[in-house]
């Protein structure tokens, strides 16, 4: 993206604080970030907030499981501002066995990364550009014990980012894909003190990721900087996985 050009950010899997940060990264350098989540009063919430600090913000409430609504929600998107250039997929949150079953991680982590993709990359497409972003994380690309169900839908995402970008590059499009480590959340919260202090001695920079951490990894392959970075995955881990 070339300085100060007015883009459309589009962000899908739903708000967690990566989205937040993500957002105000955007908004900050210039562009308009949409985004879609299936919690109506959420959303608008988020809108609200968003709007009361100044911040250009706009929502779509959508069930990014169900084609025929995401694909009206496209249509709409692209109605309204003529255009869809970026794509970030920051489905991020950790499904355990127990918790879980098969269909219900497949939906909200792979089949929404694959609807997303479909109904909003013929809008790039018209454009002659694009920068799509998938997330996937650590325990997907090195694995887990108990979390077979999450490795094997992250796995399938870098899977899809490598067939879309097989498809789109020749459209100006690069397919990129951002590995989280562990990154501040409720779910990190929620661990206790001991298990935090673990998992921070095994972190080279010996802390947890910041939300800002993973949304500056978004920024950098939505930029210009990157348009010959593509098919790349990118870990924001502080060194864990070497």
């Amino acid at each position: 993206m070339k300085k100060n050009e007015f883009r459309i950010v589009l962000i899908s899997g739903g708000i967690d604080p990566i989205a937040i940060a993500t957002m105000e990264k955007f908004v900050a350098a210039g562009f308009l970030v949409v985004f879609l989540d299936s919690d109506d009063r959420k959303g608008r919430l988020v809108v609200s907030e968003m709007k009361a600090q100044k911040k250009p913000v706009d929502f779509f409430q959508v069930d990014t499981t169900q084609p025929e609504q995401l694909e009206l929600v496209a249509r709409q998107i692209f109605d309204k501002y003529k255009r869809i250039d970026v794509l970030i997929n920051n489905s991020s949150s950790t499904h355990t066995l127990d918790s879980e079953d098969w269909q219900a991680v497949l939906d909200r982590s792979l089949k929404s990364v694959m609807n997303c993709i479909k109904y909003m990359a013929p809008y790039m497409v018209l454009n002659n550009f694009g920068r799509i972003l998938n997330t996937t994380s650590l325990l997907g690309l090195y694995g887990e014990i108990n979390q077979t169900n999450y490795n094997a839908v992250k796995n399938g995402v870098l899977g899809i980012s490598k067939i879309w970008l097989m498809e789109l590059s020749k459209n100006n499009i690069t397919v990129n894909t951002v590995a989280p480590g562990y990154i501040e959340s409720d779910y990190i919260g929620k661990n206790p003190p001991v298990m935090l202090k673990s998992i921070t001695e095994k972190i080279p920079v010996r802390k947890i990721g910041k939300p800002i951490d993973v949304a500056n990894a978004y920024f950098f392959l939505a930029s210009e900087e990157a348009s010959y970075i593509n098919g790349t995955v990118l870990q924001v881990d502080g060194g864990y996985a070497v």
